[in-house]
Formats: structure tokens, sequence, C-alpha cells
């Protein structure tokens, strides 16, 4: 017999960000949670004739025998939350709702068909907090009911045709900048919030040797216990990858990523020769099957748990530059209406990187799109820091006032919220030492930074650069050195080159700090400001036709530059460094 069908009103209700939210607090998270749902759900749904029939973690089904009934109960939901939002505006929840008449199975109190999927779909191109529905549905309200909603055009996911939507946002805020505009749109939550995801699989043992198994045991626990101190991407728990040991029987990729709910899988093997080991592993991508890096570890066993820390260590740092690469890349895929504030942070990176005027005004246009849809992201407020530093320390501008207006206030907007992130944090430190010289206050940031992972290869690099900013060039030199051997494979490492430049100077040796400036613009050719160095160094060098030949190239793009306005910029150098630094551009020529 065929099932019974029923024409109803369902509402799609699902948290915005919680991922994110559960990462960074997941107790306060779970807690607020259970009490809206007490106090906003199960208390109010009676009254307008609605039931639960579907609950999925962090979102719910409703049923409602009355579009009126719906629609009013939704309103009055969200307009709850923005109420108990207001009362804590550093934690909100935000939610998200789409509502739809709905032709739908029934068996019992359970309600499926493809009615539903289309209403979560729905759902997920509403503003956060606000409501979407469908012509459907509003036609049959009343004029003072249906005012508040805006007619836009909106392409569902798996729908290939743009379709009228009609879209409310609480607290009279613009449907237009509650969405980020038609421009940006909107995302799903499995597109826009997750963090990159990895397992680190159980590694075969191909030695023939059973008590190999052990140190391929725990070299995996090592591998994962790094990867879990990166918070650029979750790392599955050792007991759930150990269900697809190589005794099971091989694991289909796409089905271990299905299973598991990750985007990457790192695989590997163990071979055992007498008293040498080697370690194979590679990282691939779920979806392609493709593989994004592979990488071989030898050692012995006498030292076996220095040889399991040294390929926790080389993995971390491989995988955290490679998964980086790959989120881009996906992000750069994206339709614009697809896009959402982590999507829109990993546009801004390579940005950021290029060490370029127009390249840098670019990536702060991304971070502002991000920070639109996510005022309190921490790690996009501070990497927009970071980019107007790059404004000031760069010359790139002559408004330094304005920068570091803007800069400062993004420093204290992501201050608040980066104390479980070493990316965010490490950027911080940057932006705060750029564009106000506070040593203090930097190495707290980075100190930060590296209690929470001491494999974070930015969080070294700006521990180096405080070494020599404060004097001490001899401590900055192992810390740039540190951040190549965790992260060769960084498009950022030229900058590690740049802090060994700049160390190799602060200690009376001007041609190897020329040296390392060449091969950082080697990397990064189009990064025209490090000629800044290297006329310096030439300068001191006692090669004065060379200073002046990188001088003018330097100056070709900012004809206006002057020795004060350098001095500007670098204020944070020591006294010592700044002062030998001007010296060295007054002899290749700059005028005062």
């Amino acid at each position: 017999m065929r099932a019974p069908r029923r024409l109803t009103v369902i509402v799609s209700l699902d948290v915005v960000g919680f991922t994110r939210l559960v990462q960074t607090d997941e107790r306060a998270t779970l807690a607020e949670l259970a009490a809206i749902r007490r106090d906003l759900l199960n208390a109010t749904l009676e009254a307008r004739h609605g039931h639960i029939f579907k609950t999925m973690g962090d979102g719910v089904l409703i049923e409602f025998s009355s579009i009126e009934d719906a629609v009013c109960w939704t309103v009055e939901f969200q307009e709850a939350m923005a109420a108990r939002n207001a009362l804590q505006p550093r934690r909100p929840i935000l939610v998200r709702a789409g509502i739809a008449l709905a032709d739908v199975f029934v068996s019992g109190k359970e309600r499926f068909g493809a009615a539903i999927a289309f209403v979560v779909r729905l759902q997920e191109v509403s503003p956060p907090g606000g409501i979407a529905m469908t012509h459907s549905v509003r036609w049959q309200l009343g004029r003072d009911l249906a005012a508040p909603f805006v007619r836009m055009l909106k392409t569902l996911k798996s729908f290939e045709e743009p379709m009228e939507v009609w879209v409310w946002a609480p607290g009279g805020v613009k449907v237009e900048d509650s969405d980020a505009s038609a421009e940006q749109g909107t995302a799903t939550e499995d597109e826009e919030e997750d963090l990159p995801s990895i397992v680190v699989l159980p590694f075969d043992n191909l030695s023939g040797d059973p008590s190999a198994a052990a140190l391929a045991d725990g070299t995996v626990e090592e591998i994962t216990a790094t990867l879990s101190c990166i918070r650029d991407f979750t790392v599955i728990a050792r007991n759930s990858a150990y269900a697809y040991a190589a005794e099971a029987g091989p694991a289909d990729p796409h089905e271990v990523a299905r299973a598991l709910g990750v985007r990457y899988l790192l695989k590997g093997s163990l071979r055992k020769s007498g008293k040498r080991v080697r370690i194979m592993a590679q990282l691939i991508d779920a979806a392609s099957g493709l593989h994004l890096w592979s990488g071989r570890f030898d050692g012995v066993l006498e030292d076996v748990f220095d040889l399991q820390d040294r390929i926790a260590e080389g993995v971390a740092g491989a995988l955290h530059p490679s998964i980086r690469a790959a989120e881009i890349t996906l992000a750069q895929r994206k339709r614009p209406d697809s896009l959402a504030a982590y999507d829109f942070v990993m546009r801004a990176l390579p940005h950021l990187w290029a060490h370029r005027k127009a390249e840098n005004i670019e990536a702060i246009r991304h971070l502002d799109a991000a920070l639109a849809l996510d005022p309190d992201y921490a790690r996009a407020a501070a990497l927009a820091a970071w980019a107007h530093a790059q404004q000031v320390t760069y010359n790139w501008t002559t408004d330094f006032a304005a920068e570091r207006a803007e800069g400062g206030r993004l420093i204290e907007l992501a201050a608040e919220n980066a104390h479980d992130d070493p990316t965010a944090l490490s950027a911080l430190s940057t932006a705060v030492m750029l564009l106000f010289g506070d040593v203090e206050r930097a190495r707290l940031f980075v100190e930060e930074a590296l209690a929470l992972d001491p494999n974070h290869a930015w969080a070294w690099t700006r521990q180096g650069f405080l070494h020599v900013y404060r004097g001490d060039p001899a401590a900055g030199r192992p810390c740039f050195e540190r951040a190549i051997r965790l992260s060769p494979l960084d498009p950022f490492s030229f900058n590690c080159f740049i802090g060994l430049g700049l160390a190799a100077f602060a200690q009376g040796r001007p041609e190897e700090a020329a040296g390392w400036t060449r091969r950082a613009l080697h990397q990064k050719p189009a990064a025209t400001w490090m000629f800044r160095d290297l006329a310096v160094f030439l300068t001191h060098a006692g090669q004065i036709d060379a200073a002046r030949e990188a001088l003018a190239k330097l100056t070709a793009s900012r004809p206006e530059l002057t020795v004060s306005t350098v001095a500007e910029a670098l204020h944070y150098f020591g006294q010592d460094l700044l002062s030998r630094y001007l010296d060295g551009l007054r002899r290749a020529g700059l005028p005062d």
C-alpha cells in the first residue's frame, strides 16, 4: 500500500555557525541550545498548533496545520531570539528559518519526501536571524503579516534555476544588509561554517613483523594529537578512526569520508628492517580521491619517541599549508552566492601573502565581506588588522592615521574572541607590532598562539621578528629556521627569509642579509617593497651602485617615499637598528 500523503506547512530551523560555536565553547553552546529549545520552542508551539517531528543536532523540522500559525510563530521565535541575543552580544546564536507548503508522506509522527529537503534548502538562503518563505505561503497571508517580507530571486542548492523567495529579517534590519547583499548571498551550513576536517587512519604495517604494529599505532596517536593542536581544521578522534584498521579490510575513501564526515584522509604505512624504520604518509582529498601531499620519514628504533615526535611535527607542518591550499582552491571554485565568512577568509589569504599593494587591498575587501557576514569572526578581524598594518609598514599609503585607526578597531574586535585560534593570535601579534609598536602585547599574543599550537609556523615567524625588533637577533634566527622546517611548502615562507636577512643585518652581516633578501625576492619578485631592505643591506656591504639600483626599483612605484616616511612606518624597530637602517637608505640616495 502507498504511504498516505498530506499537504502541510513545514518550518525548518537551523543554527548558523554551529560547528564554530561548539569548537569555541561546547558546553556553553549546548547548554544555550537546550535552554532555547525549552523556552522558545517547546513552551510556545502548542499555542500555535505546531509540533516538532524531526531533530537534527542543531536543527529542527516543525509541522503546522495553518500557514498563518506557522508564519506568526516563526516571526515571534526570531524576534525572541533577537531579544535574547541582545542580552549576550558577544556570543549570539543566530537561526535561519524556512517556511513552505509541503506535500509529504506520513508515517506515524514522521514526515518524508522531497518536499522536506526543499524546505531545508529554502531555510539555507534565509538571512541569519531571519526567515525565507515561498510565494505559495506569502500570498495567503494577510496584508499586515505579509508586509515585512521582501521579494528576492535565489538559487537554492541542487536547483539550477533561481526562484522567487520572500525574505524577512528582525528588528527593522534591511534584508539586503542581513543577506550580505544579493551579490554575496548566503551559503549552507555544511559549505559555510564547518572547518575542514581530517581523519588519521591506522597505518599499515608492511614489515611482516607483528611487533612493528605498536610502533605504527603510536605514530598515528602522536600525529593525531599534534594535528589536534591546529585549529585550522577539525581532527576526528582516534577511537573513531580505529574502526578502519587494515585488519577490517581496505576502506574506500568515499565511504570513510561519508561515515566520519571528513573532507581529508591521512593514510600511511610502516616498514621496519632491523633497527631502521620508514614511515610513508599521504594526504587524500576524499571528494576527488586526489593525493594532495605525500612524505617519507626515516629513523632508528633507539630513538623511537623522538622519531614519532619528528614524524608528527613533519606531517603537521606539511598538512597545514596543503589543506589550506586545498580550501583556498575550493573557495575560489564556489559561486559568489554560496560564499560564506570562512570562504572569504580563504579567498583573502593569497592576496594577503602576495605583499603587493593592489593585492593587499583585495585581501581587505574579502575580509570585510567575511566580517559583514559574521561580525564576531575573530580570524577575519585579525587578518584584516594585519592587512591594514601592511598598508603602513610597506608604505602603501600616505594616511597612516586612518590605517592605524581602522587597524586598532579590528584588533580590539578580534582580541575578544581569538584566544583559541593560533592563526588569529599570530595575526594580532603582527598587527599590534606593526601598527603601534606594542612589543609586550605582541609577545603575549604570539606566546598564546604557540601554547595552543607549538607547530604553528606563522607564530614562530612572528616570534623571530619580535626578537629582532627587541634587539636580540641571535634568538630570532632559530625561530625563522624552525618555521621553515615546520612548513617548507608554505607560500608565506619567504617571510622567514626576510626575517633571516634582518637578523643578519642586525648582527652586522649585511652581505649575508642581502643574500637572504634576494632569496625572498626570487620567491616573490613582485613584492617590490623588499628592495627597501636590499638597498639598505647593499649600502652597508659597500655595494653602493647595486644599492642605488635597488632603491630605484623601490621608488619607481613610490616616488613620494622619503626617509622620514620610512622612519614612521618602521617605528617599531629598536633605536639602533632603525638608525642603521635609515642611514643605509640615505647613503643609497633616498631624500630626507
